[in-house]
């Protein structure tokens, strides 16, 4: 396999909007590739993804690298469920889902057309959405969850019903909660990005609980635009629909713009949307985050992406996210990765 590296493994086309995944999915795909027989050494070599990255738990993958990696495995195996469904998901089911529910006026029937269209495809209860007078949930229903590796398929199905809506009205569903039937894995600090909001372990069911009046809303895109929400997918399942207004992606933009200068404190951020620390705090509370976990995760991928371009010296990187004391940045980045900066660089180059 090909040595040569490609840094956009940590920085993908821009690290500052598209970020990186937990190096959990990049194995689990691969582990799950390697048991249905796809020649995935191929795919990893013709990705510019190494081999030796697979066992580095504290290593990321863009979302671009891991986006391409499941589309190549869904195109081998000609199923978008990867073997978690009683039949194969045949390549193109979602876009055909897409191209059926667009159409509709507003996000209520969408939604239940394309539980309809699922479950006709199964020919079972796929979906199921339950709606009262203050919250809707949408169920997906696996005939044998044992068939879905590392829970794999029950993350995606989540992300494309709930990246799907938010982009079909033009605006983020906010979601009251996230159900999972199974107990938080190791990977659950991801689920704060994925799915914001409460999220329930060990629940009776896998499901998206959601304010029941966002179903009134209407489809504002068409068959044109679904062309392109298409083509980038599964990339688009990976990141926040861009219209999030959320707190915390306001928050996001403020320390991202001022990471250099480092004077996004909490009060300064606080006062830059106009209200107090205590509301921002408690505002940041309510969408599962706080001030340091965002901050945090925005200076850890600002500093893998550095560390991987080897002509940035290592003080740099830690000036450039706001640390003047070099050690006080190891510390951190330790912290963040288990790793220091000087040995994550060498792990790095040397591969």
């Amino acid at each position: 396999m090909s040595t040569n590296h490609d840094n956009s493994l940590y920085q993908g086309t821009s690290e500052a909007v598209y970020g990186s995944a937990a190096n959990h999915y990049l194995l689990a795909l691969y582990e799950l590739a390697i048991a249905k027989g796809v020649n995935v050494e191929l795919i990893l070599q013709n990705l510019h993804i190494c081999k030796s990255f697979l066992h580095q738990p504290d290593m990321r993958i863009s979302t671009e690298k891991l986006a391409a990696l499941q589309k190549a495995i869904w195109d081998y195996l000609n199923d978008e469920s990867m073997g978690a469904t009683s039949q194969p998901l045949l390549s193109g089911t979602y876009y055909m889902m897409g191209q059926l529910t667009v159409q509709q006026s507003t996000l209520k029937k969408a939604l239940l057309l394309g539980a309809k269209f699922y479950n006709y495809m199964l020919r079972k209860q796929f979906i199921s959405i339950e709606i009262n007078a203050t919250q809707t949930m949408l169920k997906v229903i696996l005939e044998d969850p044992k068939n879905d590796y590392k829970h794999l398929f029950s993350e995606i199905a989540l992300l494309s019903w709930h990246r799907y809506a938010s982009w079909l009205i033009a605006d983020i569903l906010p979601l009251n909660e996230t159900r999972f039937p199974y107990l938080a894995p190791s990977h659950v600090s991801e689920y704060n990005y994925l799915f914001p909001g409460i999220h329930r372990f060990s629940a009776g069911e896998l499901a998206l609980v959601f304010p029941s009046h966002y179903l009134e809303k209407e489809v504002k895109q068409d068959t044109s635009s679904l062309k392109a929400f298409m083509k980038r997918c599964p990339f688009e399942l990976f990141k926040q629909y861009q219209a999030d207004y959320s707190i915390s992606s306001e928050l996001k933009l403020i320390i991202k713009k001022e990471l250099h200068s480092g004077i996004a404190s909490l009060e300064y951020c606080a006062s830059e949307l106009h209200m107090t620390t205590r509301t921002l705090t408690r505002k940041l509370k309510e969408e599962a985050t706080s001030y340091q976990q965002i901050k945090d995760v925005i200076r850890r991928d600002k500093a893998i992406s550095l560390l991987t371009q080897k002509y940035t010296a290592i003080n740099e990187v830690g000036e450039r996210i706001g640390y003047s004391d070099p050690a006080v940045f190891s510390r951190a980045f330790k912290n963040w990765t288990g790793k220091t900066p000087r040995s994550f660089r060498t792990n790095f180059l040397s591969k």
